[in-house]
């Protein structure tokens, strides 16, 4: 399975990781994800865009060199400003807000509450 499980066991994912995951899969099934802790299943995850195909497992080296080998074809400037004309605006937003999202975080994790969530989590999980 794949995906943030974090509300399962009475958390948030970073916000960085939490709007990346809206941004790979779309708001309505992103928020949906998010605030159920939803894992996905291999296909369920390939149909909504988390993943870009499945491969056996025994084939999963050589599916990444192909994957590899067909970026190797871009020359590296063309295939580094395109990268950037998608991710730039993500990417200041995460700089710029490091410090206040790593302080909600910390805050956040060593809630009461929260700690709680997590120790009762974390005896589950023994138990399996």
């Amino acid at each position: 399975t794949i995906g943030l499980n974090e509300a399962q066991f009475g958390i948030a994912a970073p916000p960085w990781l939490g709007q990346l995951m809206i941004r790979t899969i779309g708001f309505r099934k992103g928020e949906e994800a998010l605030t159920l802790g939803t894992l996905f299943s291999p296909e369920d995850a390939l149909s909504i865009g988390l993943v870009d195909k499945l491969v056996e497992g025994d084939a999963v080296v050589d599916a990444s060199y192909e994957v590899a080998r067909t970026f190797t074809k871009i020359p590296p400037q063309a295939r580094f400003a395109s990268k950037m004309l998608a991710r730039k605006e993500f990417l200041d937003d995460l700089v710029e807000n490091r410090d206040t999202d790593t302080a909600h975080f910390c805050n956040f994790i060593l809630n009461d509450t929260v700690q709680l969530g997590l120790g009762a989590y974390l005896e589950k999980l023994k138990r399996k």
